[in-house]
């Protein structure tokens, strides 16, 4: 099957070089060769999936670049066999990356200030990017606002027209919402935004064909813009076919969760490195195809089958955590340490950990047989990096956790209130949103409720990063503890950092 063996050393390289690469590159720079496309993340694409849930870096940034992006849309069509994603035109109303002919974070701060209705706004917004002349002559949006508010038939009639080109040009018009979390520092006012996009998207659901909204949003922020949507519509935008989630697992008859598509982007990212090393790679494989794009596609024992992945990873780390199978398993070893509470594990914490344990092969066991040392993989689960990545989308939760380091787990909840109570939490995360809405570029959202030190508990339960436990005590998984310096029998120990 082989045709070229890599040595330990060029294993080495190729890992540290593509997880080097993997790491520098975010949803704005991701090029064609990186883009993976796990298949527990279709449904998000269909055009009828107006809602698409994700937490914090699950893909929602990268899916909504990919629509945006014609090359990648097309790859994106071809490689999930989607013929109306080939048909589809997009244009972002909302996102990540700065652009002129969207609000900015500021703007929509003054015109909520002024009173302007969230459902107004975005089919302002929404009427504009489809490039509807009136509005689109207007140079500002509380000009444009404040038209589509003096002229209410105005709306139907655009989109009736709107409809009737895209019908004959035989395409779909999408209209993409993503980074809601930056809409505003203030909890309830995001959530009120939010939901003038959501009834602006039922618009399109209700009154067109060929019109349709695509919203990425966190589940916790959905829950509360729901509630500014007719309750009879909730439903509707939520259910089966209108809504998706996007994950990276999937749930077995055992009740598990399989990490085929962590493991699956792993060796995709390893097959498009432009190396000779990759190349050696695939040929491991002979079963590797190239697309139009020139992306490598890996075979689907590499993508799908849980078996032969793990073979393919003992090559690089071995089997077990030690000696023997008591010690536990080196393909599960990461995934089972590097989720939440509510299961979730995500790529960037994967790869990071991955290229942690890595630099402490290199650095602890130079000479070890194989390209990583199981003892990397402990280091590489300490690192930090679901911590970091969460606190970088919610910063108020690493002013949640802080006073909570040096306690034992599991915790009862009132001895974290008191913690709380005693460091003065609720002052600083206020003062922490006012710094955020001096910033209107880099806002992001805070708590619900950050006076409620009992609602705040909950909130972060439903987040991932606490769990509660049977006794009533409060729990939280290693992903957070170990950053966190917080102690548990039985715990996997907190690694010191190298000097």
């Amino acid at each position: 099957m082989m045709s070229r063996t890599l040595s330990v050393a060029e294993h080495r390289t190729l890992l540290r070089d593509t997880l080097s690469t993997a790491l520098a590159t975010n949803s704005v720079s991701l090029p064609v060769s990186m883009m993976y496309m796990p298949g527990t993340h279709r449904a998000a694409l269909y055009a009828d999936s107006t809602v698409v849930r994700g937490k914090t870096g699950q893909g929602k940034s990268v899916w909504a670049r990919a629509l945006a992006d014609p090359k990648l849309r097309a790859i994106a069509a071809r490689e999930y066999r989607m013929p109306r994603l080939e048909r589809t035109e997009t244009v972002t109303a909302f996102g990540e990356g700065p652009d002129s002919s969207q609000p900015s974070a500021g703007e929509l701060r003054a015109l909520t200030g002024w009173g302007v209705q969230p459902t107004a706004l975005w089919s302002a917004v929404i009427l504009t990017t489809f490039g509807v002349p009136e509005l689109a002559a207007l140079p500002t949006w509380t000009e444009r606002v404040d038209w589509l508010v003096r002229n209410p038939w105005a709306t139907d009639r655009c989109l009736a027209e709107l409809e009737m080109a895209a019908r004959s040009a035989d395409t779909t018009r999408l209209v993409v919402f993503d980074a809601l979390d930056r809409l505003h520092p203030d909890r309830g006012v995001a959530e009120h935004l939010a939901s003038g996009i959501l009834n602006a998207a039922l618009a399109l659901s209700r009154g067109a064909t060929r019109l349709r909204a695509k919203i990425f949003i966190r589940p916790d922020m959905l829950e509360g813009a729901l509630i500014g949507v007719p309750r009879a519509e909730r439903a509707f935008l939520t259910s089966g076919n209108r809504s998706a989630d996007l994950s990276w697992g999937r749930a077995d008859y055992l009740g598990g969760t399989g990490r085929t598509e962590l493991y699956g982007l792993l060796f995709h990212l390893l097959g498009n490195h432009d190396s000779s090393e990759a190349a050696a790679f695939r040929a491991a494989w002979p079963t590797w195809k190239q697309d139009e794009s020139g992306r490598f596609l890996a075979p689907d024992e590499l993508s799908d089958d849980a078996t032969r992945q793990e073979e393919v990873f003992s090559t690089l780390v071995g089997r077990y955590m030690g000696t023997n199978a008591r010690q536990g398993y080196t393909y599960s070893y990461l995934a089972c340490h590097l989720q939440d509470a509510l299961g979730t594990v995500t790529p960037r914490p994967f790869l990071t950990a991955l290229a942690a344990a890595l630099a402490s092969t290199d650095r602890d066991h130079p000479g070890h047989d194989r390209p990583l040392h199981h003892n990397g993989l402990r280091h590489g689960v300490s690192c930090g990096a679901r911590a970091a990545e969460l606190h970088q989308a919610q910063p108020w939760v690493r002013l949640a956790l802080e006073p909570l380091a040096g306690q034992q787990l599991p915790i009862w909840t009132e001895d974290i209130l008191d913690l709380w109570q005693h460091a003065a939490l609720s002052d600083r995360l206020q003062e922490l949103t006012h710094r955020s809405a001096a910033d209107p570029g880099r806002a992001r959202i805070g708590p619900r409720d950050p006076a409620s030190y009992p609602l705040l508990l909950e909130e972060l339960v439903g987040a991932g990063v606490l769990s509660r436990r049977t006794s009533g005590q409060v729990d939280m998984p290693d992903v957070y503890r170990i950053p966190y310096g917080l102690g548990r029998r039985g715990g996997v120990r907190r690694t010191r950092p190298a000097a």
